[in-house]
């Protein structure tokens, strides 16, 4: 995944930086005002005619501090209170449940077999 937003991004700026930048940018902001959400779009086409598109999303919060090792990108900061952890600290298959990838992937598989 992220070798594809290097290139499709044109960049090679590390994730940590993006990271870094977020904190710096979130500075003094107090963790009420740190609400995150990740959004995933899912469309199903085919020979140009579009039959689906759904939405998977989950809330959460922005932390002062990376923690957990697992994920990419911005799962180190991204908390998810339900869970009482970020998504870099969650197991794979909790992930799958509770991400906005996963959700989004719940909502179409039972449209593409109707």
């Amino acid at each position: 995944m992220r070798a594809w937003w290097i290139r499709r991004t044109r960049t090679t700026i590390p994730t940590c930086w993006n990271n870094l930048v977020l904190l710096q940018r979130m500075d003094g902001i107090p963790p009420a005002l740190r609400t995150a959400r990740y959004r995933c779009v899912l469309a199903c086409a085919r020979g140009g005619v579009l039959y689906h598109t759904v939405e998977g999303a989950v809330e959460g919060l922005i932390l002062e501090a990376p923690c957990g090792t697992g994920g990419f990108g911005y799962d180190p900061l991204f908390y998810l209170p339900e869970l009482n952890r970020s998504m870099a600290e969650i197991d794979l298959e909790t992930k799958l449940s509770v991400s906005h990838r996963g959700r989004a992937i719940a909502a179409l598989l039972p449209l593409l077999y109707a």
